[in-house]
């Protein structure tokens, strides 16, 4: 009877291991590449660096993205401003953010499609409805061909 017991309990905290260990939100997180790296399919995303920072996109375009504050409880702006090789704004795209908190797949999501300010900046409404960690994936898009897919995590 001891020893039943013992082999149960050996069985749960190996079992308990194992699934530590294993990597959580593949699909999601399983196909991220390192800012720079080449997107070699649209469905790749790439992990963007911090706020502030140009993103590139494809060879001819980049992108300076961040919140219009830090983040806190609450609706959020994220603000994208997309330039070609020449510096100058495009305005020609749609961008679409999906959110989510990784460590609640399923709950607490979001998906916007950014409007165009007069300034040519694209604003999307992130809806942050409790603090933790959170994910940002912006998906651009030409004549509804996707240009490019990133991601950005960040904490509240």
């Amino acid at each position: 009877m001891i020893r039943g017991r013992i082999n149960i309990i050996i069985f749960l905290i190996l079992s308990a291991f194992i699934v530590s260990c294993s990597p959580l939100h593949a699909g999601r997180e399983g196909n991220a590449k390192k800012a720079g790296a080449a997107v070699t399919q649209a469905s790749d995303v790439v992990t963007m660096p911090e706020p502030g920072k140009k993103v590139l996109i494809g060879n001819d375009k980049y992108l300076i993205y961040g919140f219009t504050k830090r983040p806190t409880m609450g609706i959020e702006i994220i603000k994208i401003q997309v330039y070609d090789s020449m510096g100058k704004k495009d305005t020609s795209l749609t961008i679409v953010a999906d959110s989510w908190m990784p460590s609640m797949p399923g709950m607490h999501s979001g998906h916007h499609t950014s409007q165009l300010s007069k300034k040519g900046d694209y604003l999307t409404p992130v809806d942050i409805t409790m603090p933790g960690d959170w994910e940002v994936k912006l998906t651009i898009m030409k004549d509804g061909k996707v240009l490019f897919r990133g991601s950005h995590k960040f904490d509240v």
